[in-house]
Parts: structure tokens; C-alpha cells; sequence
């Protein structure tokens, strides 16, 4: 009686490591998959922060160059309204 009940208690531990096995397996598999995305997400980013380095600079540029046309035309103002004085 003592053997069947130690027999049953070994049974249902190996069902439950076989299905913590099994579960631990998945979960490795589903880790893996998202490592890859993650990488994919990552070289997007590298990708996008390459891209975005020249378009910094552009910007910059531009930010001048309106800079320096607004202080051109408020001397020209100026000199229109001293002209019209």
C-alpha cells in the first residue's frame, strides 16, 4: 500500500517536471524570438540615428540662413522707413 502511494507521489513529479520542462522549453523559444526582434528593433535605430545626423546639420543651416535673411530684412525695413521720413 506504502509503494503505491510512493509510486503515485514519483508519477505525478515527473508529469510536473516534464511539464515544467516543456514550459521552460516555450518560454526559451519565445525569449528567442524576442532577442531577435530586439536586434531588429536596435538596427532599426542605428539606422534611424544615422539618417537623423545629416538632417541635424541641415537644419542647422537653414536655421542660420533664415537667421541672417530676418536681420537683412529688418535693415531694410529700417532703411525703407528712414527713406519715407
Amino acid at each position: 500500500m506504502i509503494l503505491k502511494s510512493e509510486l503515485a507521489d514519483v508519477k505525478a513529479k515527473r508529469k510536473a517536471t516534464e511539464a515544467s520542462k516543456t514550459d521552460l522549453d516555450n518560454k526559451r523559444i519565445e525569449i528567442n524570438l524576442l532577442e531577435k526582434k530586439l536586434d531588429k528593433e536596435k538596427s532599426k535605430a542605428k539606422h534611424l540615428e544615422e539618417k537623423n545626423g545629416p538632417l541635424e546639420c541641415h537644419n542647422q543651416v537653414i536655421d542660420t540662413n533664415n537667421n541672417q535673411l530676418n536681420r537683412n530684412n529688418m535693415l531694410l525695413l529700417e532703411k525703407m522707413r528712414n527713406m519715407d521720413d
